[in-house]
C-alpha cells in the first residue's frame, strides 16, 4: 500500500505506519504553524499532538537551552550537573572525557548527543555527567527506549540486515539492503529487517546472488 499524503485528519496508527523524512515532517509542522526546529523525534511529537486534536496554539517548542557561561574541563567530574551549570558538549567536554578514559583523542557518540537533548526535553535537573557516562558505555542499554533512537530507522534496518547470516549470499549487500529498505519505507509493514523481506521480495534481488 502506497503512503497516502499527510493531512490532519489522518490516524495516529497510519501516520506511524509509514517512514517520513525529517525534510517532509518540517514541512508538514510548517504548514500547519507547528514549531518546524528540532529533531525528527520532536517533529514527530508536535504532529501527533496535532493528530490527536490538540489545538495549535498549545503545541509549543518541548525542548528549551539554557545555558550558563562555559563550563572548563578541569572543573567537570561525574557528578557534574548537566542543566544549568554550563556544561555543554563542546572541546572543555571532549577534554574531560578525553583525561577520564585516558585517550589521546575523543569523539562524542550519537548516543551522548541523544541523552543530552533527551535530558533538555525533559528539563531533569538531576542527569549529571554520570548519566553521559553510561550512554557512551552502555549506548543499547540505556537508549532502547528513546523516542529518538527509534527514528533511526534506517541504520537500525542496516544493522540488523548486515547481522543475518543469510544475507551473506547476496553480492553488494548494501544494495541488496536499500532494495529492501525502500519496499518497507514506502508501506505501511513494519520499518524493520526481518528475514521474510528477503523471501517477499526475492524478485527484486535475485540478481545480486553470488
Amino acid at each position: 500500500m502506497a503512503r497516502p499524503d499527510f493531512n490532519k485528519n489522518m490516524s495516529i496508527k497510519d501516520f506511524h505506519s509509514y517512514y517520513w523524512y525529517k525534510t517532509e515532517l518540517q514541512q508538514i509542522c510548517k504548514k500547519h504553524s507547528l514549531p518546524t526546529t528540532g529533531t525528527k523525534a520532536e517533529l514527530t511529537a508536535y504532529i501527533i499532538k496535532l493528530l490527536s486534536g490538540v489545538p495549535v496554539s498549545n503545541i509549543k517548542v518541548t525542548r528549551k537551552i539554557r545555558r550558563k557561561g562555559t563550563l572548563k574541563a578541569g572543573s567537570i567530574t561525574s557528578n557534574t550537573n548537566i542543566l544549568a551549570s554550563g556544561f555543554s558538549l563542546n572541546n572543555e567536554a571532549r577534554a574531560f572525557f578525553k583525561s577520564y578514559y585516558g585517550l589521546s583523542q575523543f569523539s562524542f557518540k550519537k548516543s551522548m548527543a541523544i541523552k543530552m537533548r533527551a535530558i533538555e526535553t525533559t528539563q531533569d535537573k538531576t542527569a549529571t555527567v554520570q548519566d553521559l557516562i553510561d550512554v557512551y558505555e552502555h549506548p543499547d542499554k540505556n537508549l532502547s527506549n528513546n523516542a529518538e533512537e527509534q527514528t533511526y530507522q534506517w541504520n537500525n534496518f542496516v544493522k540488523t540486515f548486515m547481522a543475518d547470516d543469510g544475507t551473506k549470499v547476496y553480492q553488494e549487500r548494501m544494495t541488496v539492503a536499500s532494495i529492501l529498505w525502500t519496499k518497507v519505507r514506502d508501506s505501511d509493514q513494519p520499518k524493520q529487517y526481518s528475514k521474510e523481506l528477503l523471501k517477499q521480495y526475492q524478485s527484486d534481488i535475485c540478481q545480486y546472488l553470488s
